[in-house]
């Protein structure tokens, strides 16, 4: 139809302007330039989103897939292959907001951690505002308590000196005398019982708290305020109480802490005490290791004890019984002569004997781990007689914190 159209015009323009003017209009219309397919518009348009150059640092080969199409789009367009032009274009579209899209998803993925992020500060923060405003308010509760018991009780009073006779206001103060007297006496027994765990040191806020409530309530009684010291005698001794509760765990541990420090004392002056014994007490990490050095108790390369030894073992055997809850270590060493490990196995065996021997004077074998050093820690110079006759020993060791 179009062609038709075209065909008709220039019949009419030659009819008119004659056939040399219709050369001159057929070369015009042949250069007019074919409009761009939309398909290309819209490419070329998403192309020029700010985010085009973001994303292809990310995408980079998705972003440069679709900028070689969008290309051939061009050229296509340029040869008026707009069908070919038009597919190009579509694809390259299709995959730079696909790059787009990718982008989006992962901008959206770190805004949405950033946000976990923050509401995992801001819980954290909620609990510690929760934990504070949680102490706060028990301390607000209990101002609250007392101030609520003091205007109750000046509320009573109030009321009973209005209906109440002189004789009947004589009997209810001795009455309100001996109330507050009573609790007097349980806010000091609470407190003298917070202050046989050491309150004062291990619980000090709340023992102080009871002290300055009994020493309140100790001026309302010198000023007949009965009401009000009663109050003040019910928050000491709850004060006290819970003075009492805190303290005695850390109190006791404390105490169990001076028992073994005494026993730990009392074991090393009974080692030291020893006849023919040398006794060192040595750092291991968080144990102490209190050592006894037995010498002279083999002959060279024997593992049986000399005659006459066994009986030497019968005081490092009664002290193991009378500390019974000390694990035990029966540790056999030698000097550097020989072959290591034949000097291993030796010492290993003469502290197996030396075990035995233990145990067959009442020493309970489940207390007592049994080893061989060999030669690997000398305590004197192998190099001399007197250093290696040193170095050949059985060590018993008593373990503790």
């Amino acid at each position: 139809m179009t062609l038709r159209v075209h065909t008709m015009s220039r019949m009419l323009v030659a009819s008119a302007i004659g056939a040399s003017a219709l050369g001159a209009l057929v070369g015009l219309e042949a250069c007019a330039p074919v409009p761009k397919p939309a398909a290309l518009v819209s490419y070329e348009d998403l192309h020029r989103d700010p985010r085009t150059e973001v994303t292809r640092k990310q995408f980079p080969d998705l972003v440069a897939s679709a900028e070689q199409l969008g290309q051939r789009a061009e050229k296509e367009w340029q040869s008026n292959n707009l069908d070919d032009s038009t597919r190009a274009a579509l694809v390259a579209e299709i995959k730079l907001k696909t790059a787009l899209a990718r982008y989006d998803q992962a901008q959206s993925r770190a805004r949405l951690q950033a946000i976990k992020t923050e509401q995992a500060e801001a819980d954290l923060t909620l609990t510690e505002v929760e934990k504070d405003l949680g102490a706060t308010t028990e301390q607000v509760k209990l101002m609250q308590q007392l101030s609520e018991a003091r205007q109750a009780a000046n509320e009573e009073k109030q009321r009973l000196a209005a209906q109440m006779s002189s004789q009947q206001q004589k009997t209810e103060q001795l009455s309100n005398q001996l109330t507050t007297e009573q609790k007097r006496t349980e806010a000091q027994v609470a407190v003298r019982t917070a202050e046989t765990v050491d309150a004062a040191k291990y619980a000090a806020p709340e023992y102080g708290a009871a002290t300055n409530m009994l020493a309140k309530a100790d001026v309302e009684i010198s000023q007949g305020n009965w009401q009000g010291a009663q109050a003040s005698l019910e928050v000491a001794r709850k004060s006290a109480e819970k003075a009492t509760e805190i303290a005695k765990p850390i109190y006791e541990q404390a105490e169990r802490a001076t028992a073994s420090k005494a026993r730990d004392e009392s074991l090393a002056r009974d080692a030291a005490a020893l006849p023919g014994v040398a006794v060192r007490i040595e750092p291991n990490g968080e144990l102490q290791r209190l050592i006894i050095s037995l010498g002279e108790l083999f002959t060279r390369q024997q593992t049986t004890l000399e005659p006459g030894k066994d009986e030497s073992l019968a005081p490092v055997a009664a002290l193991i019984s009378k500390y019974p809850s000390y694990p035990i270590q029966v540790i056999g060493h030698t000097d550097n002569r020989g072959r290591a490990g034949e000097l291993i196995a030796l010492s290993q065996a003469r502290a197996q004997s030396v075990f035995s021997a233990l145990v067959a004077k009442g020493v309970e074998a489940k207390r007592i781990l049994v080893s061989g050093q060999g030669p690997n820690a000398p305590i004197a110079d192998n190099k001399v007689a007197a250093g290696r006759k040193k170095n050949n020993r059985v060590e018993i060791i008593f373990l503790y914190h």
